[in-house]
Order: structure tokens, then C-alpha cells, then sequence
């Protein structure tokens, strides 16, 4: 099993996102369509005279889980966010806020191009994040190329951060950088496989507790555009990092 048969396996959850008593103009409305629509999220308003205005609900129809966020909390980190913001450091990885809303929408696959990829760069900020407030346990993350690490300076900084820190760090892609000297620090997986060339992923093992676990997954299917999705679930986590102890690290 590989990366793609991971993002295939996928049971896709229907949920539902509704803002309720919105206030917010019908641009943002239309950026928060744009950004979480798909065949498994379906987004509408409603209205509740008992409930504050431009609140963001999702729910999940499988488990009735809810999440709750403030439609700015959404507006401010994920529709009207630039993804220049993360990719030059402006947003530092240690200050990634990710509103319950967002999060929340895990085990969807998505498939993403242009502005709606920022959807997935978010989250990877978001495990990376997860894995520097933990301190411990490893990472695995994907570049597909490794100069990633050097062209992106907000994603080169972020794995220096990870390098200085507690978390065991290691990094995949296709082998076209000059190494800097903060990658001693890390493990570094390089090689030419079809798999890394086409790769995305953002893996924390939470240094062994079931909460702190986090996986995005994905694969480029067509210029700038990719699928895959993101997820919580531990077991789920255990065996995407089994795949790659397996395939990679040995």
C-alpha cells in the first residue's frame, strides 16, 4: 500500500457546513463555498434568532460531532490569507491558529487547485505546529523536491525550528538542493520514485499519544493541482507511519 492507496481508501464523511445569521458580505460567503465545497462537505446559511451572528457550524453526519467558529476566526486564517504569508515566514509556524471549523473538516477528500490549495498548506503548518508544541516524538514530511526547503524561507524556517527542537524530523523528495547546514539535524530521505516526485504528506506520531496524532495526505494529479486529505483518527495515523518506517526508514 502507498500513498495513493492510502488517499483511495479514504470512507469519505458527509458534512455540512452552515454559517448561521450571517453578517459577513456575499464575497466571503462565496470564498467559504469555494474553499470547502466538495462531494462530501455541502455549505449553505441559515438563520437562528437565538444563536450570535456569523457563526460557522459543521457538522459531521456520520458521528453528529459539531464544531463551532467564528466566521472572522475563518475569514482571518484560512479565506482572506495569502499563502506568500507561510511560504516567506510572515506567519511563523509556532503562531499557525487553526479554527475548530477547519480542522474538523478531516477525513474529506479534497482535491485542490490555486487559491483552495491553501487548504492543505494550512494544515501542514498546522501538524508542523502540533509537532514543535509537543516537542517529542518524529514527523515525516513530504517536498516533493527538497530545495522546497530553500526557495520557501517561512517552510525552510519552520524545519529549522523542527531541526533545533525535541521532534525527530524526517524529510522526503526528489534530491535538488544544496544541503543547509540546519538539515544535519534532520534525516533525510532523497530518491527519484515516482511516489516522491508526486507525494505530499505531513505525518506526526504525537510521540505516542492517540490526541496528539495528525496526517495530511496527498498526491499531485495534474499541474499545481492535488488530492488528499487530512485526518485525526490514530489508527489511521499508526498506519500511514507503519507504510512509511516500512518503505523509507527501515
Amino acid at each position: 500500500m502507498g500513498i495513493t492507496e492510502f488517499i483511495d481508501a479514504v470512507d469519505d464523511r458527509e458534512k455540512t457546513v452552515t454559517v448561521l445569521n450571517r453578517e459577513s458580505v456575499d464575497p466571503l460567503y462565496r470564498m467559504l463555498e469555494d474553499m470547502f465545497e466538495s462531494n462530501a462537505v455541502a455549505v449553505s446559511e441559515d438563520t437562528d434568532p437565538d444563536a450570535p451572528g456569523d457563526v460557522v457550524l459543521l457538522r459531521d453526519e456520520t458521528t453528529g460531532s459539531l464544531a463551532v467558529s467564528r466566521m472572522d476566526a475563518v475569514s482571518e486564517t484560512l479565506l482572506l490569507v495569502n499563502s506568500d504569508l507561510y511560504v516567506t515566514g510572515t506567519v511563523p509556524v509556532e503562531e499557525v491558529q487553526t479554527p475548530e471549523v477547519v480542522a474538523h473538516l478531516a477525513d474529506v477528500t479534497f482535491t485542490v487547485a490555486d487559491k483552495q490549495k491553501f487548504l492543505l498548506i494550512h494544515i501542514s503548518r498546522h501538524i508542523e505546529s502540533l509537532a514543535l508544541e509537543t516537542d517529542s516524538g518524529v514527523l515525516h514530511s513530504s517536498f516533493q523536491r527538497l530545495s522546497r526547503l530553500l526557495d520557501e524561507r517561512g517552510t525552510g524556517r519552520a524545519y529549522e525550528a523542527l531541526a533545533d527542537s525535541g521532534v525527530e524530523t524526517h524529510v522526503y523528495g526528489i534530491d535538488d538542493w544544496d544541503m543547509p547546514a540546519f538539515a544535519d539535524q534532520l534525516t533525510v530521505h532523497a530518491g527519484d520514485t515516482p511516489e516522491l516526485r508526486d507525494a505530499w504528506f505531513v505525518v506526526h506520531d504525537g510521540d505516542g499519544d492517540d490526541d496528539r496524532k495528525a496526517a495530511l495526505v496527498a498526491e499531485e494529479i495534474g499541474p499545481d493541482e492535488y488530492r488528499g486529505y487530512w485526518t485525526f483518527e490514530p489508527e489511521l495515523v499508526d498506519e500511514i507511519l507503519q507504510y512509511l518506517s516500512t518503505t523509507y526508514v527501515g
